[in-house]
């Protein structure tokens, strides 16, 4: 027996599980002459889940993208999946139910690699779970051709829509974090229909991870700023804007040994600031009425600034966390509740979080450790 007659046995011997985690690094072509060498390999390279891994492989994680944007709670998964823009990229439960049901039956009707499948195989009892239809492998025809068009002047048609599309995305982003959760979704799912025709679009994940950081969703940001980066590597925007999510991280989680200051999904206080203002905030509310009024928030002005505020300082403070609210002695008071004064320091941190950690050390508190 030749040495590339035992590879292929070897391989042919393989259950579909394993031969997929060989099989993704290959090249499409040499999937296609691998298939050719065997009615067995010809039903292993047919697999569907095979050539679903592979478009991920090939023109970029869509489920990893869709993700890490629900991270940072942007809900697309719906509209890419039902899009007319956007080609399909995995199975159908329906269309897995019915190759259950075929594989069971030895019946492969679908796409296969090429029309010398053996139709009467039977996967066995390792390749449970996997479909034959076809799908897969025609999934994967469609997104090559949609990325690698055969003529120039579609592609040139590709490129001029994709550059708009980016441009109108640009344009929409322009107002921040002040866009609002709909302008963010919408903007997402532009990307997204970009991101099919030219999956290594290192701009696309930079404006995705624009988005992921606007909404104070830094660890997806700075996932989709990674691939980017691996993408093109020298993409000044993606430096930029990692450099400054990583300060912030870095800033706001701190080293080992040091205390968070935000929780996990940075969307709010962790566990030890939550108790250290409980703490401040006792201190500074020195008529125990729940409320800091605005001589109480001047007070700890002082403390953090180290001189006293003007009194329109204050107002403006207590109108932009605070307000009227009801103390403990039944009054309508202006200044901030407990609640007021951790938004406060959350927004703090989530822009500075150094100048946070200093503020607690004004205070008596180990600005690592978060401890008095």
């Amino acid at each position: 027996m030749s040495s590339s007659s035992s590879r292929f046995s070897s391989l042919d011997s393989l259950p579909q599980e394993l031969f997929n985690r060989i099989a993704i690094e290959l090249d499409v072509i040499d999937l296609a002459k691998l298939a050719l060498t065997s009615h067995r390999l010809n039903r292993l390279v047919s697999c569907d889940e095979l050539w679903i891994e592979k478009i991920s492989a090939d023109f970029g994680d869509r489920d990893m993208i869709i993700e890490l944007l629900s991270d940072a709670g942007i809900e697309i998964a719906e509209m890419v999946t039902n899009s007319d823009d956007i080609l399909p990229w995995m199975i159908s439960s329906e269309r897995d139910r019915m190759s259950d049901s075929d594989s069971d039956s030895g019946d492969d009707s679908g796409d296969n690699i090429d029309e010398m499948n053996d139709t009467n195989a039977q996967p066995n009892s390792a390749e449970a779970g996997y479909s034959y239809t076809g799908d897969g492998l025609r999934y994967y025809r469609e997104r090559f051709v949609k990325v690698f068009p055969e003529s120039n002047d579609a592609l040139i048609e590709n490129t001029k829509r994709a550059e708009a599309a980016i441009d109108e995305t640009k344009q929409m982003l322009r107002a921040g974090p002040e866009a609002g959760m709909d302008v963010f979704t919408e903007a997402a799912y532009r990307l997204m229909v970009v991101q099919d025709s030219f999956p290594n679009s290192a701009e696309c994940y930079y404006l995705l991870a624009l988005i992921c950081f606007m909404l104070n969703s830094f660890k997806p940001a700075l996932s989709l700023l990674e691939v980017g980066h691996a993408i093109n590597s020298n993409f000044a925007p993606i430096k930029e804007l990692t450099s400054e999510v990583r300060s912030i991280v870095n800033g706001a989680y701190g080293s080992e040994g040091d205390a968070p200051l935000l929780n996990p999904a940075g969307t709010g206080p962790s566990a030890q600031l939550t108790k250290a203002l409980a703490i401040i905030f006792q201190r500074l509310d020195t008529d125990r009425d729940g409320v800091l009024n605005a001589s109480e928030l001047a007070g700890m002005v002082k403390i953090t600034n180290g001189q006293s505020p003007p009194a329109a300082m204050i107002t403006q403070i207590i109108g932009a966390f605070g307000g009227q609210i009801q103390s403990k002695k039944g009054k309508k008071v202006a200044g901030w509740d407990l609640a007021a004064l951790t938004n406060f320091y959350v927004a703090q941190t989530l822009d500075d979080p150094q100048e946070t950690r200093s503020d607690l050390a004004k205070f008596g508190f180990d600005p690592r450790t978060l401890r008095v």
